[in-house]
This record gives structure tokens, sequence and C-alpha cells, in this order.
């Protein structure tokens, strides 16, 4: 290899590490919140991202339409990481544990039910109330996100919606 392919294969590679890293700065909370959200269990939060940031990173591609695909690109990854990591831990679960919450949302009695609530929920229905209620995404950019239809992410946005209404009417009516 020639120098000058040596510096141009350097440069190039330090280009896309400075894409990455703007676009994990721009959206690294929103995806964490996302992930939080699909697992509730912060150990598994930092692994699962570390895997979906490393599947990004090698994935890369070099330009996006718009930024409106770049962050459904992104959060499709993690989405899916999430999901990989719950079915793993379905396979790998001996006797239901209690996953462990943060201390913030011990203290929030409110926050706590809501995650209780979001537990409940189907995978696929979790994932379109987080992305839409929690990142505040429009339902085009969810569907993109998801690999599904808007119609399918309307449709588990409703059923999530209605069954955390049920869940969250329940333990209100309990207390």
């Amino acid at each position: 290899m020639a120098p000058t392919e040596i510096v141009s294969t350097r440069s190039a590679r330090r280009l896309k590490r400075d894409r990455f890293e703007g676009l994990l700065r721009a959206h690294a909370s929103r995806l964490r919140r996302l992930c939080h959200g699909m697992l509730t269990d912060r150990t598994r939060v930092d692994d699962v991202l570390q895997e979906a940031f490393i599947k990004a990173f090698r994935k890369l591609p070099p330009s996006f339409e718009s930024p409106a695909h770049e962050s459904a690109w992104l959060y499709k990854i993690v989405y899916r990481c999430c999901l990989d990591e719950l079915r793993r831990a379905r396979r790998h679960r001996t006797a239901p544990l209690e996953e462990p919450v943060d201390d913030a949302m011990e203290r929030a009695r409110s926050s706590l039910s809501i995650i209780r609530a979001l537990r409940e929920l189907t995978p696929e229905a979790r994932a379109a109330v987080l992305l839409v209620d929690l990142v505040g995404f429009d339902y085009r950019t969810a569907a993109a996100a998801l690999g599904v239809p808007e119609g399918t992410v309307a449709s588990r946005l409703s059923n999530g919606r209605a069954r955390l209404h049920e869940l969250l009417g329940e333990e209100r009516r309990d207390q």
C-alpha cells in the first residue's frame, strides 16, 4: 500500500469515527431511555447499548437520505438488540426474579408503577409506546425504526396504551 493510500485510509476512518460520535451524541440519552424501557435492568442496558453501538459503527453507511432516516436506522439497531437480549434472557431464566430498579425510581411510586406496567406489555407494544410517547417519534419514524408499517405502529401503540391504562387503573384501585 502506498503512503498516500495509508493516509487516505486513516483519514476515512477518522471521518467515520467523528461522524459516528456525533450521531451518538445526538441520540445517546434517548437510546438509553428506549433501551432501559425495553429491558428495565441497568446492567443489561449497558451491555445491549454497547453491542448495538458496535454493530452500528461497523455498518454505518456513507450517508443517509435525511436525518430522520439516520435516527430511524440507529433506533432500529438498538431495538433489535433489545429484542435479542429479551430472547436470551427468556431462554436462560430459571426463576422469575424481580429486576432491579434504580434509586430514583424506587423513591417515585408512580414511576415504579409505570415500569411494572411496561413490563407487562409485549416487547413490540412496549417499543411502540416508548418510541412515540417517550422518545417523541412520529408514527413514520417509529415505523422505520421498528421495521413495520405505520398502521402496525398505530395498532401496537393503541393496544399498548389501552393495556397500560388498564394496568395502571387496576393498581390505583388496589391502593
